[in-house]
């Protein structure tokens, strides 16, 4: 099992999304403050963006950070309709 963002698959998931939304890569560059040429290095897997520039990107649109990050997983969660369990972590006293 490999962690980490792979950026390829992101990139890729970012691309669908906007070509679905009917957004030029143009305009999507712009709501993101970056150039056409970095976005579009970053929907071919070359760079990734940053935090600040995926949340842009989900709420422009209009979907998760998991919808963007791991598509499989989270389409996976959607058709089973099961819930991931998820962990809070808290700090270990003694």
């Amino acid at each position: 099992m490999t962690y980490g963002i792979d950026a390829k698959r992101t990139g890729t998931e970012i691309k669908i999304r906007r070509i679905r939304s009917r957004i030029t890569q143009k305009v999507l560059a712009e709501v993101l403050g970056v150039s056409q040429t970095h976005l579009s290095n970053v929907e071919n897997g070359r760079t990734m963006l940053g935090l600040e520039g995926l949340l842009k990107v989900k709420r422009y649109l209009g979907c998760t950070l998991d919808d963007l990050l791991d598509p499989e997983m989270s389409s996976a969660t959607k058709e089973t309709g099961k819930k991931v369990k998820r962990y809070k972590l808290v700090p270990y006293e003694e």
